[in-house]
Protein backbone atom coordinates (compact mmCIF):
# COMPACT_ATOMS: atom_id res chain seq x y z
CA UNK A 1 0.00 0.00 0.00
CA UNK A 2 1.18 3.65 -0.82
CA UNK A 3 2.30 5.75 1.81
CA UNK A 4 3.30 9.22 3.33
CA UNK A 5 6.09 10.71 4.83
CA UNK A 6 6.06 13.47 7.16
CA UNK A 7 9.42 15.48 7.85
CA UNK A 8 9.37 18.12 9.87
CA UNK A 9 12.31 20.81 10.77
CA UNK A 10 13.11 23.94 11.58
CA UNK A 11 16.50 25.96 9.88
CA UNK A 12 19.75 26.31 12.32
CA UNK A 13 19.75 29.72 13.63
CA UNK A 14 21.76 31.79 11.70
CA UNK A 15 21.13 29.64 8.58
CA UNK A 16 20.96 31.43 5.32
CA UNK A 17 17.40 30.80 3.98
CA UNK A 18 17.69 31.28 0.68
CA UNK A 19 21.02 29.25 0.77
CA UNK A 20 19.13 26.20 2.01
CA UNK A 21 15.87 26.84 -0.27
CA UNK A 22 18.65 26.96 -3.38
CA UNK A 23 20.31 23.36 -1.87
CA UNK A 24 16.51 21.99 -1.51
CA UNK A 25 15.98 22.88 -5.71
CA UNK A 26 18.90 21.01 -6.11
CA UNK A 27 17.61 18.23 -4.37
CA UNK A 28 14.44 17.85 -6.12
CA UNK A 29 15.96 18.17 -8.90
CA UNK A 30 19.46 15.64 -7.89
CA UNK A 31 18.18 13.58 -5.70
CA UNK A 32 14.38 12.98 -5.43
CA UNK A 33 14.91 11.13 -8.81
CA UNK A 34 17.22 8.34 -7.10
CA UNK A 35 15.03 7.88 -4.09
CA UNK A 36 13.66 4.33 -4.69
CA UNK A 37 10.19 3.95 -4.34
CA UNK A 38 9.44 7.89 -4.17
CA UNK A 39 6.14 9.15 -6.29
CA UNK A 40 6.58 12.41 -5.41
CA UNK A 41 7.88 15.18 -2.70
CA UNK A 42 6.58 18.42 -1.81
CA UNK A 43 8.46 21.42 0.27
CA UNK A 44 6.76 24.33 2.09
CA UNK A 45 7.33 26.58 4.07
CA UNK A 46 5.41 28.43 7.50
CA UNK A 47 5.09 31.84 8.20
CA UNK A 48 7.08 31.22 11.18
CA UNK A 49 9.92 29.47 9.17
CA UNK A 50 8.78 25.82 10.17
CA UNK A 51 9.25 23.11 7.25
CA UNK A 52 7.36 20.70 6.12
CA UNK A 53 8.41 17.43 3.24
CA UNK A 54 5.58 15.57 1.94
CA UNK A 55 6.71 12.49 0.81
CA UNK A 56 4.35 10.05 -0.75
CA UNK A 57 6.21 6.37 -1.64
CA UNK A 58 5.39 3.21 -3.56
CA UNK A 59 5.00 1.77 -0.26
CA UNK A 60 5.79 1.90 3.89
CA UNK A 61 9.22 0.05 3.38
CA UNK A 62 10.77 2.04 0.26
CA UNK A 63 9.77 5.02 2.97
CA UNK A 64 11.76 3.63 5.78
CA UNK A 65 14.89 2.45 3.91
CA UNK A 66 15.11 6.28 1.50
CA UNK A 67 16.32 8.38 4.18
CA UNK A 68 19.58 5.81 4.75
CA UNK A 69 19.89 5.36 1.32
CA UNK A 70 20.85 8.80 0.09
CA UNK A 71 24.69 9.46 1.39
CA UNK A 72 25.39 12.06 -1.50
CA UNK A 73 27.21 15.59 -0.54
CA UNK A 74 23.71 17.23 -1.35
CA UNK A 75 22.22 15.27 0.93
CA UNK A 76 24.64 15.50 3.51
CA UNK A 77 24.73 19.56 3.07
CA UNK A 78 20.88 19.61 3.74
CA UNK A 79 20.87 17.96 6.57
CA UNK A 80 23.36 20.24 7.92
CA UNK A 81 21.12 23.10 7.68
CA UNK A 82 18.53 21.08 10.07
CA UNK A 83 17.84 22.10 13.32
CA UNK A 84 17.75 18.34 14.73
CA UNK A 85 15.71 19.19 18.02
CA UNK A 86 13.28 20.56 16.12
CA UNK A 87 13.33 17.44 13.38
CA UNK A 88 10.24 14.80 13.50
CA UNK A 89 9.59 12.40 10.87
CA UNK A 90 6.57 10.26 10.60
CA UNK A 91 4.98 7.46 8.14
CA UNK A 92 1.49 6.98 7.52
CA UNK A 93 0.28 4.27 5.31
CA UNK A 94 -2.63 5.31 2.99
CA UNK A 95 -6.23 3.98 3.70
CA UNK A 96 -8.07 5.94 1.01
CA UNK A 97 -7.93 8.25 -1.98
Amino acid sequence: MAAIQIVRFKLNAGSNVEAFQALNERFQREVVPTLAGLIRREATVSNDGEYLLVLRYKDVESAQKAGGSDTSDISKQFMSFIDMTSLSVSFHTIISE
